[in-house]
């Protein structure tokens, strides 16, 4: 039977495809990153270089570099992420679902089953390999159902293949999906190479097999290892690995107006937790450090914790959270906003493996440093916004309504007034959407702002789109910000899972405001802030650069006033029309004959700013 995640999931599915009734009124998580274009255009086969040059044992990757390594990895759809993996043997895990590079389906068949994400090895010549060493090729690696992902279902499997010396790929290993298996916990497995893998152009992957429409059936994975002189209980590293993303110096904000840090209040004097993994079979005296420091300069703030040993000492195979000592005093910090880099490293006495020892010499393998995953370093802006979220988005979430409303909630410890709102949209389909753009300071008014916006063009999913807001927004406690959208299709934002402040998420789509109780994480949506208005109210449209006329209007025909070096015009829907436009002495004659009546948006350039003027025809 579907968990309640399931079923929610499976309603953004119909609406994905197009092919199925959509149900309208939810808030949904969404995959992040959808653009133009298709899975092929999306995996590229490996190059030229890699094909003719090959890897050598021992290949290793534990993915706790900021990015999936290309030099060991050719990758189709596969994720890198922090959080997505539940206690994982290091930070750092890569994921397989149903969505290729581009965040887009494999598939708009909403029962389509088949070979989704892939994650594929460079090739590695194993042919110089000794008889002895050729019984000793083993692979291992940890993987995990579903994670903070969607469980896999029955049917859904997970492989692993191998590369034959004739170029056929053999399944060596499957998992299959269900719900008796457990989302929190990693497995580790081990196989051996046999002697007819062990060819000059040896490859192995990992292969997703499921539905095919949409981010669903998630498989994590972490740690792999493949080398010689091992068996089949080598189960064992002496690698002592952090396993956790530290929690916010902030608390529960992610980001903070430098001008407030002193009001945060209980917020403050938080404590960093973090986690240790011991994946030795040995116990480990290990210590632990943590700084704060200025992340553009790397000047040193302070030191919260200096080579604190871990007490009780850590035994074999131990994972443990620790905390931090109390983090009362951020003063001295700099004047003009900034951002603060917290650091949490363990000293474990981890080097390289150590490959083999000769007399009295120690030989090592450069190509696995142990001491990779004792490090995290997180970021908090100082600024002028305020956050919940990390700034990586990796799902994305919305609502499907027409005139419907997406809120987040924030709290002002003290009068101040909104300058702006800065949103993560994720979907880049979506690009020249228009929304309205909405601050209120209780959800049970009207909203004390208002202003037309239109989603503009963006390169990567974290980016974050900053509308200014020129008028005195005052906000004081609780207030909200968000939109109302003028489409029955889902609009991306993004969605942290690093965080989880699904509880400030409110929607309004019958009339009626409700309280997010289904999606887990953090709303990429940013208030940001002054303790001085922007300005003594809005500029009258009379006194603008550009503006239209008559407006509202009856007739068919409005004149731009002003001098435009481009216009576009949009729909309510946020898709661009072609109307005809006629330079006259009053200005620019937008003719729109045979137009419905209803909303339109009006993008105009004028002195290298782009200008969203609201129409309505009735």
């Amino acid at each position: 039977m579907k968990s309640p995640e399931t079923i929610v999931t499976c309603v953004i599915l119909f609406l994905l495809t197009g092919v199925y009734t959509t149900v309208f009124g939810q808030f949904q998580q969404l995959p992040a990153g959808l653009k133009p274009g298709s899975s092929d255009e999306a995996s590229l086969s490996i190059s030229a270089r890699q094909a003719e040059e090959r890897l050598s044992l021992p290949f290793w990757d534990d993915f706790s570099s900021n990015v999936l390594n290309s030099s060991l990895w050719d990758n189709q759809g596969a994720t890198r992420s922090t959080s997505i993996g539940v206690d994982p043997p290091s930070l750092g895990v890569v994921y397989l679902d149903g969505v290729d590079d581009l965040g887009n389906p494999y598939s708009r068949e909403r029962l389509a089953n088949g070979e989704g994400d892939r994650l594929t090895s460079l090739p590695i010549d194993l042919s110089n390999l000794s008889a002895t060493e050729k019984q000793t090729v083993f692979l291992s690696f940890f993987w995990q159902a579903g994670g903070r992902g969607e469980m896999p279902d029955d049917t859904d499997q997970l492989e692993v293949q191998f590369l034959s010396a004739t170029g056929d790929w053999v399944v060596v290993w499957e998992q299959m999906g269900g719900d008796h298996l457990d989302r929190h916990v990693f497995v580790q497995e081990i196989l051996q190479v046999a002697p007819e893998f062990l060819h000059d152009n040896f490859r192995f992957r990992f292969q997703y097999i499921g539905r095919l429409s949409g981010p669903f059936d998630t498989w994590v994975l972490d740690y792999v290892y493949l080398h010689k002189n091992r068996n089949a209980n080598d189960r064992f590293y002496e690698d002592r690995a952090l396993s956790l993303v530290p929690n916010s110096p902030l608390g529960r904000y992610t980001a903070y107006p430098l001008f407030w840090l002193e009001e945060l209040g209980e917020e403050g004097g938080q404590r960093l937790e973090g986690q240790f993994n011991n994946l030795s079979n040995r116990f480990r005296a290990m210590e632990f450090t943590v700084t704060l420091s200025d992340a553009q300069t790397g000047a040193l703030i302070r030191t919260v914790n200096a080579n604190t040993p871990l007490i009780p000492v850590p035994l074999a195979q131990e994972r443990r959270n620790f905390f931090s000592n109390p983090i009362n005093d951020l003063n001295g910090l700099p004047s003009e906003g900034f951002d603060l880099e917290t650091t949490l490293y363990l000293s474990t006495g981890d080097l390289f493996k150590v490959a083999r020892v000769v007399g009295r010499d120690t030989v090592f393998e450069p190509s696995i440093d142990f001491r990779l995953n004792d490090t995290v370093r997180t970021v908090t802006p100082l600024r002028d916004f305020m956050a919940y979220d990390d700034g990586s988005a990796e799902y994305a979430a919305g609502i499907n309504q027409t005139s419907g409303m997406l809120a987040l909630r924030y709290q002002a410890p003290e009068p101040a007034y909104v300058t702006g709102v800065s949103i993560n949209f994720t979907n880049y389909l979506q690009r020249g959407n228009a929304l309205e753009l909405m601050v209120w300071d209780s959800l049970t008014r009207n909203a004390v702002h208002r202003q037309e916006i239109l989603i503009p063009d963006f390169e990567d999913i974290g980016d974050f789109a900053y509308f200014p807001i020129d008028t005195n927004v005052r906000v004081s406690g609780s207030f909200f910000v968000g939109f109302m959208q003028f489409t029955n299709d889902f609009i991306y934002v993004g969605l942290d899972k690093t965080t989880d402040t699904g509880e400030e998420v409110f929607f309004n789509v019958y009339g009626e405001w409700q309280q997010n109780e289904s999606v887990e994480g953090s709303l990429m949506i940013r208030p940001h802030l002054s303790l001085q208005p922007p300005v003594e109210g809005r500029i009258p449209e009379s006194e603008a650069a550009v503006f239209l006329y008559p407006n509202p209007t009856y007739t068919e025909n409005v004149v731009l006033v002003g001098a435009a070096e481009r216009i576009m015009v949009f729909d309510f829907q946020g898709r661009e029309i072609n109307v005809p436009i006629e330079r006259t002495e009053q200005g620019n004659l937008i003719n729109f004959a045979n137009r419905q009546k209803g909303l339109y948006l009006v993008r105009v350039l004028a002195g290298n700013k782009w200008n969203a003027i609201r129409l309505i025809i009735k």
